[in-house]
């Protein structure tokens, strides 16, 4: 299992990723699910995965097979010569459906499903900064003002304190802040996600990856958020009315 989160803000873009993986209790292992990929001054592209990790994997390597032709053969179609982010995403997902074509029939006939899920985003130069997410099949959604966050993997524990307090017009602290209470929530429910945590934080018309780090089970920032969320919570809850139980409810009879 794993948590990646993908949020579009009006001033740039966050994006965060858990970096566990398991194939049950007793193989639990440590792996980064995003990628950051960047021409300084003219893009930066972010990659995180989420599902059959074979499959992920697969999927960059014939990304990173184009990016070292493309050296040899300088007209090659490859992750960073698009021309816009939905070009790029497009061709993210052509390499999908080509992992998806070599591998789903193999992959079913033992009784597994095709089961990947990528966020890309970034910017391109002259263009906004964009957030999308690619399906299996190879087509994908973006992120927008109205829907400004993605998510893939263990998406419900996250979601419920983005959906109360994130917003595009949130500053890019606040939309990290919010990132990492999301995933401090989904890793207190779900065993199967765990740090280290990675981070890219992204200004607009930066062009260059200028804030980017890993957070391990130990970091004071990470273990800070957690505790104050959490104590944060109890004394919301202490604050808050008490129910009313004098009311006769209607849907109940009242003891003789």
């Amino acid at each position: 299992m794993t948590y990646c989160l993908g949020m579009l803000c009006s001033k740039g873009a966050v994006f965060l990723s858990d970096s566990r993986t398991s194939a049950g209790m007793d193989n639990v292992g440590v792996r980064s699910k995003m990628r950051v990929f960047e021409k300084p001054g003219e893009r930066v592209i972010c990659i995180m995965s989420s599902g059959n990790l074979s499959l992920s994997q697969a999927t960059l390597a014939l990304i990173d097979d184009d990016l070292h032709l493309n050296e040899s053969h300088p007209a090659r179609k490859h992750l960073l010569n698009r021309e816009t982010m939905y070009e790029t995403v497009r061709y993210v997902g052509s390499k999908v459906r080509e992992v998806e074509q070599r591998d789903r029939v193999a992959l079913e006939a033992d009784g597994f499903s095709f089961n990947t899920h990528l966020i890309v985003g970034g910017q391109i130069a002259g263009l906004a900064p964009e957030v999308h997410l690619i399906y299996p099949q190879g087509n994908s959604i973006h992120a927008s003002p109205d829907s400004p966050f993605l998510q893939i993997g263990e998406t419900k524990y996250g979601k419920p304190i983005l959906d109360r307090g994130f917003s595009y017009e949130s500053s890019l602290t606040d939309a990290v802040k919010f990132g990492v209470i999301s995933i401090d929530a989904t890793m207190k429910s779900n065993v199967a996600v765990g740090p280290p945590i990675d981070i890219l934080c992204y200004k607009t018309d930066s062009l260059q990856v200028k804030m980017r780090t890993r957070l391990q089970q130990n970091d004071p920032y990470l273990q800070e958020i957690g505790q104050k969320w959490q104590d944060g919570i109890v004394r919301l809850v202490r604050q808050m009315p008490s129910a009313d139980f004098t009311k006769t409810s209607l849907g109940f009879a009242t003891a003789a």
